[in-house]
């Protein structure tokens, strides 16, 4: 609930999560809804993927912009839509709740550093649909619950020894979050 409006601000441009954002029930967030006392995951909630940097040449976060707007395009394919539809309906079946055969991505990338800038002016030139971004700075208390509510962990991080790995992927798996990391010469 903290971090919801953090959550719901567009980068640029509505995206496929801002436009839940005028939701003033304040028992339901854009991943799950408060009922009869429990949490529970809403049914059209997007995939969350955490990804934990220090903005720096490292960690080349361009991968993981491609393959999003890979993503974007290969759901758009292959439900035969093209590039002039209308997001309007789209944005309206998201609000209603409608089901959907592939989920949206809600990317969530925490840090602080040089590179931040750069990335988030490339994440605001994306045209995508069904995959948004968010950066932020998370509170120490706020970290390891957004990770431990997280579907996949992702880190670029690269070294000149390949023997390194993160602490980031270290907090990820001691949260119980799978994670998809640059390969390592263990």
């Amino acid at each position: 609930m903290r971090l919801g409006t953090s959550i719901c601000s567009a980068m640029g441009s509505a995206d496929c999560i801002s436009v839940e954002k005028e939701v003033e029930d304040k028992s339901t967030t854009v991943l799950t809804s408060k009922i009869d006392g429990g949490v529970f995951f809403k049914p059209n909630r997007p995939a969350l993927v955490m990804s934990s940097t220090s903005w720096t040449p490292d960690e080349d976060f361009s991968i993981l912009l491609e393959a999003a707007l890979m993503y974007d395009r290969r759901v758009a394919a292959t439900l035969g839509e093209e590039d002039s539809m209308d997001e309007g309906q789209l944005w309206i079946d998201i609000k209603s709740g409608k089901q959907f055969d592939y989920p949206r991505l809600l990317f969530i990338i925490t840090g602080k550093g040089p590179d931040r800038k750069k990335y988030e002016e490339q994440i605001k030139r994306l045209k995508l649909r069904r995959v948004a971004f968010r950066t932020m700075w998370l509170a120490s208390e706020d970290y390891p619950l957004l990770l431990g509510s997280a579907d996949l962990g992702v880190s670029l991080h690269t070294s000149s020894s390949g023997l390194d790995l993160p602490m980031k992927v270290v907090d990820m798996f001691g949260c119980g979050l799978p994670v998809c990391a640059a390969s390592f010469s263990w």
